[in-house]
């Protein structure tokens, strides 16, 4: 009898420890049938962010150089109430390099393409040409000159800026008060090809194609885009490829469109096509990545559901395949960034699965670009107790060697003051959908150059962010939840 009940106890401690992962603290009882935590190998799993004062980062961008250094962009809103961008590099190996904090008198943040500014800005508010100079776009504010468009060419190797410029479509005389036509605001920023180019909107309704010359940030043109007479338009995305043509989308009034410029490496672009994506009612481009098969596009589909779709195009706009990652009904699905390397294209945002958090949860995907069909497929999840529940998105993923990179945004609920880590988690049977995307061509109201616009010099500040922390997730806590941080991850399939 003594010896059946020792054995029961035995079996009754194996049952109890076998059920908890001992790195992450994940019950796999948290996890729906066919969910299991993956064997992903992570090197390192690590949060930033100023946990001394509470202040949110929202994360924007990242992009990643040929040694694995990772460059993310953020907007942090101080104890002040002033907003600001801020930049860190983080070396291959999981160290600070450094932060920097780019601010004026006023205001500078990268805007976001989503409804409510849950996030930074875009996934391609940040870009990095071949010679690994980083750039980025936003908008800087004061009651001077309004909203003005920002860019900034920073040294990647101690965040100082190389040169910093504004633009608008038209300066306010001096002692006049800025006028809303003479707004603007810059979304994205692609750095990759021939110049910097530049889209976003202004108050005149348009969307803005610029170009500069990455030397000096001088203006090569300056053109807006008006797609529908009538609607506010604005471009999310811009991606050259490597003959000169230029790749734009965002939204026009609430449907989202795709656009190809030719000679977009002269100062003299025209306009190739322009479409109506096709997608649903308040669905917008965010995303754009090129190779020599196609176009990818990541879209996020808006509304009282919504989803993580993505789809592929020839040069001429016409869809290849286009598919979705399976959610639960909700709002919680959410495209953010797409990503080419060799024959796998990569998506990254957040979902909400029905039997985990369904706050949203990080979503990786990889998939055959020639198809899109799924290769691999994790979340990360945290746990959906009210002590355990967080909200992360993916904004930016790089692939370097054997290595995968990507940034995010960590948003706890009230109750969650130190479970920031979690582990990822994936399910053998999780396939991509296909979706019908069906473009349809638009002729552009206008394709305009501005005739009063012009570049100035900006006035931007440089600071170390001291109190940004660089921590092991399992470090991390609030003394004032919720506290928005930035994730940044290193691991191997």
């Amino acid at each position: 009898m003594k010896k059946f009940s020792l054995l029961a106890i035995v079996f009754a401690l194996f049952a109890v420890f076998s059920c908890k992962n001992n790195d992450n603290g994940i019950s796999k009882s948290d996890l729906p049938n066919g969910v299991k935590i993956s064997d992903v190998e992570n090197i390192f799993d690590l949060v930033y962010g100023g946990s001394g004062n509470n202040d949110d980062e929202l994360t924007s961008g990242m992009v990643a150089d040929n040694s694995g250094n990772m460059y993310v962009s953020m907007n942090v809103t101080n104890t002040q109430a002033n907003k600001n961008i801020i930049v860190i590099r983080i070396n291959s190996d999981g160290t600070l390099a450094w932060g920097k904090q780019y601010d004026s008198a006023g205001n500078e943040w990268s805007p976001d393409s989503g409804e409510n500014g849950e996030t930074g800005g875009t996934t391609g508010s940040i870009s990095m040409d071949n010679d690994g100079n980083i750039y980025v776009v936003g908008l800087t504010d004061n009651e001077e000159i309004g909203y003005a468009v920002l860019i900034m060419k920073i040294n990647p190797a101690n965040g100082e800026i190389i040169w910093q410029k504004a633009w608008k479509p038209e300066w306010p005389a001096e002692g006049s008060y800025p006028l809303a036509r003479q707004d603007a605001e810059g979304y994205a920023i692609d750095a990759t090809g021939d110049y910097v180019y530049v889209t976003g909107d202004c108050g005149t309704n348009q969307v803005l194609v610029l170009a500069f010359n990455k030397s000096d940030g001088s203006i090569v043109f300056q053109k807006g885009l008006d797609i529908v007479s009538g609607t506010k338009d604005r471009g999310y995305a811009i991606k050259e490829d490597a003959s000169g043509n230029l790749f734009l989308g965002g939204v026009n009034g609430s449907y989202a469109w795709i656009a190809k410029l030719t000679n977009a490496n002269t100062n003299s672009p025209e306009v190739a096509w322009l479409k109506n994506a096709g997608l649903s009612y308040g669905a917008r481009i965010n995303g754009i990545e090129i190779d020599d098969s196609g176009v990818y596009y990541s879209c996020d589909i808006r509304g009282v559901n919504t989803t993580f779709e993505i789809f592929k195009t020839d040069f001429d706009g016409n869809v290849k395949w286009a598919k979705s990652f399976p959610g639960a009904s909700n709002d919680r699905n959410n495209t953010h960034t797409v990503y080419i390397n060799g024959n796998y294209v990569y998506a990254g945002g957040r979902t909400g699965q029905t039997g985990m958090d369904l706050m949203g949860d990080a979503l990786f995907v990889k998939m055959n670009k020639n198809d899109g069909s799924i290769v691999w497929a994790g979340i990360y999840y945290t746990g959906k107790d009210v002590e355990e529940s967080a909200s992360q998105r993916i904004k930016g993923i790089a692939v370097v060697g054997d290595n995968v990179y990507i940034a995010g945004q960590i948003y706890p609920v009230d109750q969650n003051i130190e479970h920031y880590y979690g582990s990822w988690v994936e399910d053998k049977s999780w396939a991509t959908a296909d979706e019908s995307v069906s473009p349809s061509a638009i002729t552009p109201a206008e394709f305009m150059t501005f005739e009063t616009g012009e570049v100035r010099d900006a006035s931007i500040n440089v600071t170390d962010y001291s109190v940004g922390t660089l921590q092991n997730s399992k470090d991390k806590t609030a003394s004032n939840p919720p506290d928005c941080d930035v994730f940044l991850m290193k691991f191997k399939l």
